[in-house]
């Protein structure tokens, strides 16, 4: 093979081909990089090569390369002229400008040293040396676009300086183009240079004005550009003043103000302060900024898109606002639909006096919401029900008693097409369940029957689209004699398949009495009632509950979530009553003999926990309760890992949020929708939870844990505080210390005020107390003062009380006690910040 291969190479038409490549090499760092493909670009560079060598023949002499030597001898081996066939249309002209501009564009990009050259206009130095000096060059913007790129690749802002300076001062007559691709991008550098350099913007803002007045046009985006850009790079003043700038010109009409509206919220610095229980929290600067955008034009229907979008960005605090501002600016919602998700927001995460007012709007302005709902639809049912008058069927209807006509079909005298041919003889157009069910069961089988209900059909005899209608000509249609047999044999009334919750019960007593046989029938009548929705696997598990069967409870849940389906509010509270114990405000909860509490907390959690991935909203309420049992039960272990988990889910989403996180709520299809929990609303849930009240109980469910004669028990090297053995009691300021890593706000006067009200109580003046663990507590103390008041300063990474306090370590664990009218004063804060819908005690213990 080696000797061919040179006898091959040898041959003189391989040494002048081979000769020609290394005569005109392409070098790499020559070639453009916003070309993808290098192999692509090479042969694009060859076929332009190529097609200029074939110039001569229109008399114009193809240039030579700097690159290739004149004394480059001619190819040895034959060309063939290829000669177009007369069959193919010749190119338009435009087409074939167009290609010689992009070949003198990338010959012209191929050449570093003449692109600078050309590029240096920034000046009126050697004027006519340059190609936009030239008449015919000068409005060529793909030129000019090739120098911008170039200027600014390797001068930045300077280089997009000196380009703006030699289209404005060197060339004359020359405006910008106002559409298309390259003017985008020449408008758009500029603009980019005018938010860095406010000097050159108002420069830029002239020459815009002069291109309006010169050619009766502008480019369209400019404002979007300018209020825009300064929106996001959160100079939220600029943007308001430059708004006021330019809207007379280049706002061409009032709701153009939306296109600045996202990146307005981008603007945000501090999107989520410290928030108030009960209270909204305050506006973000971007969105208070496009309020007063809002106020200098009289855009209308702006209420929807601006509130919707505010939604799915996750501002849904912020649509609150904006709610009543665009209310005070007479741009109202036109439907009880737009405003649906504020009032669903406010009444879930407790802000009453938003929601009130909300609420009051709603019944002011959309009193009939759902009486004009049902209006419509029964005007189309009755529309589409109505006949014309020449329709014999529907205009002479006979009323027909179901129970008569149960009694034809149960007559042995009296065959079907007897009783058939008397119905059609009194002209009757429909029958009732009662009356199928006595045909049903004087049938011969599944075929007879669909045999008959053929018959009905031809006789034009409805029988209605009832369940138990439906479930007969399934069962039948399918041979499944078995359920056939026990729908016809059974004592329920077809009226009351129609009920779920009957059918709910009944299925669960007949699981429980494990009466298979009517167990199939009503999970049959389920699921043609619910047609295999997301209501029927909330039954299984409800049912599962029910009967104590929690594991396959919990299967159900996995289930569930591969379906993408989630529980529905009914599951989850039915999930409470039936695991939870009971509990008063205050008390433990009660016990039963052999049951044990915390199991039912537990599984609860888990449940929930599997639950909310899905989009299943649960109520801060009910986590709180549950915090609460695991705290008095000293279960402190399992009580961190829920906080973590809390703190893992939800603070993600409020510091990653993007446009995914949307609420699509509507008031028909609130509770069966899963949805994500929007920012706004991860923040306040968490917020919510794991707010001061629950802070300050978790430090002194720390300090509830007997300290035995064990040494492993005396010194424990809790998670967050490396290579330290502190004492147990500090383990409730390590776990705030972990969530406030994962970005949980913590108050810390009031942490140190719990701290020191437990340090009174085991370390204080000697007193009675009614809880008989604080004196067990007191009484098998090991550790001084000085030692608990070391380790709580190195569980919190800093010296917990300071000043006085600190000095004085007899007045630190005496404080002053509040008086009766204080207690009250506070309690009945507590109060009144808990709402009429509250379950649960939020009165910290």
């Amino acid at each position: 093979m080696r000797p061919a291969l040179l006898r091959l190479l040898k041959r003189p038409s391989a040494v002048s081909i081979i000769d020609s490549w290394i005569s005109a090499p392409v070098e790499i760092d020559l070639l453009e990089s916003k070309y993808t493909c290098l192999r692509c670009y090479i042969r694009r560079i060859q076929n332009v090569a190529a097609e200029g060598e074939c110039e001569p023949s229109t008399g114009r002499k193809p240039p030579t390369s700097r690159r290739q030597s004149p004394e480059k001898r001619p190819f040895s081996f034959r060309v063939y002229n290829l000669d177009v066939s007369t069959d193919v249309k010749p190119l338009r002209k435009e087409s074939t400008t167009d290609r010689n501009s992009d070949r003198r564009l990338t010959a012209f990009a191929l050449q570093p040293d003449r692109l600078e050259f050309e590029s240096d206009i920034g000046h009126t130095n050697d004027l006519g040396s340059r190609l936009v000096d030239n008449p015919s060059r000068r409005h060529d913007f793909l030129l000019w676009e090739e120098l911008l790129r170039y200027r600014q690749r390797r001068y930045g802002h300077d280089g997009t300086l000196d380009i703006f300076r030699g289209l404005t001062r060197r060339v004359g007559g020359v405006y910008l183009p106002t559409q298309g691709g390259s003017a985008d991008f020449l408008w758009r550098s500029f603009v980019n240079l005018g938010l860095e350099k406010e000097h050159f913007l108002e420069e830029l803002a002239d020459y815009a004005l002069k291109v309006r007045s010169e050619k009766g046009v502008t480019w369209g985006k400019f404002y979007e550009a300018v209020v825009g850009g300064f929106f996001e790079r959160s100079m939220v003043q600029h943007a308001v003043k430059w708004h006021k700038k330019l809207q007379v010109p280049h706002l061409h009409r009032a709701n153009d103000i939306l296109h600045v509206l996202e990146p307005a919220l981008s603007a945000s610095t501090s999107r989520f302060p410290v928030l108030v229980r009960g209270k909204i929290r305050p506006l973000s600067p971007g969105v208070q900024a496009f309020q007063n955008i809002c106020r200098t034009v009289n855009g209308q229907d702006l209420y929807r898109p601006i509130i919707s979008t505010l939604l799915q960005r996750g501002y849904t605090e912020d649509a609150l606002w904006m709610h009543a501002f665009l209310v005070k600016q007479h741009n109202p919602p036109q439907s009880y639909e737009d405003m649906y998700p504020l009032l669903d927001y406010a009444n879930k995460y407790g802000l009453w006096h938003e929601f009130q007012k909300l609420k009051a709007y709603a019944d002011r302005e959309f009193p009939a919401n759902t009486d004009q709902t049902e209006a419509v639809a029964d005007e189309r049912k009755s529309t589409t029900n109505t006949g014309t008058l020449s329709t014999p069927n529907h205009s002479e209807k006979k009323p027909f008693k179901d129970d008569f006509g149960a009694r034809l079909f149960a007559t042995a005298a009296f065959g079907f097409d007897t009783v058939l041919a008397g119905l059609e003889m009194f002209r009757v157009t429909a029958i009732g369940p009662l009356s199928l069910r006595e045909m049903a069961i004087r049938s011969n089988g599944s075929r007879d029957i669909q045999e008959k209900l053929q018959k009905l059909q031809k006789a034009r005899i409805s029988i209605g689209d009832s369940v138990y209608v439906r479930l007969l000509r399934k069962l039948s249609k399918e041979n499944r004699d078995i359920l056939l047999a026990d729908l016809l044999e059974s004592d329920q009334h077809p009226d009351v398949l129609e009920n779920v919750e009957i059918q709910e019960s009944l299925l669960v007593s007949n699981y429980m009495a494990r009466d298979w046989r009517q167990y199939n029938l009503t999970l049959a009548i389920l699921g043609e009632l619910l047609k295999n929705g997301p209501e029927l696997p909330n039954i299984h598990f409800r049912k599962y509950i029910s009967s104590g069967e929690l594991d396959l409870a919990s299967k159900m849940i996995d289930e569930m979530a591969l379906d993408h389906k989630s529980l529905t509010q009914k599951s989850i509270n039915f999930l409470v009553q039936r695991v939870l114990t009971v509990r008063r405000a205050g008390a433990h909860p009660v016990t039963s003999p052999g049951v044990n509490p915390i199991d039912g907390v537990l599984f609860v959690i888990r449940i929930l926990q599997r639950a909310i991935p899905t989009g299943q909203y649960v109520a801060p309420e009910l986590w709180i309760e549950l915090f609460k049992r695991l705290g008095m039960k000293d279960c402190f272990d399992q009580l961190r890992n829920c906080c973590l988990w809390l703190v893992h889910h939800y603070l993600p989403r409020t510091k990653h949020a993007s446009g995914s996180d949307t609420i699509t709520l509507t008031p028909e299809n609130s509770e069966l929708n899963t949805t994500v929990l929007s920012p706004d609303g991860a923040n306040r849930m968490l917020q919510t939870i794991l707010g001061t009240h629950m802070q300050c109980a978790i430090v002194s469910w720390g300090f509830k844990l007997r300290i035995s004669s064990n040494s492993e028990t005396k010194a424990s090297s809790p998670v967050g505080v490396e290579g330290e053995r502190l004492i147990p009691w500090t383990r409730g300021l390590v776990l705030l210390r972990e969530l406030e890593k994962e970005g949980l706000q913590l108050n810390e006067p009031w942490i140190r005020r719990t701290c020191r009200r437990r340090l009174a109580v085991i370390f204080g003046r000697p007193r009675q107390s009614t809880r008989s663990m604080n004196d067990l507590l007191r009484r098998e103390n090991p550790y001084t003062l000085q030692q608990v008041l070391a380790d709580i300063d190195r569980a919190w990474g800093a010296p917990l009380f300071q000043g006085p306090e600190k000095n004085d370590l007899y007045r630190l664990v005496n404080p002053p006690n509040a008086t009766m009218k204080t207690r009250l004063r506070v309690r009945r804060r507590i109060l009144e910040n808990k709402g009429a819908k509250k379950k649960w005690s939020d009165i910290p213990i």
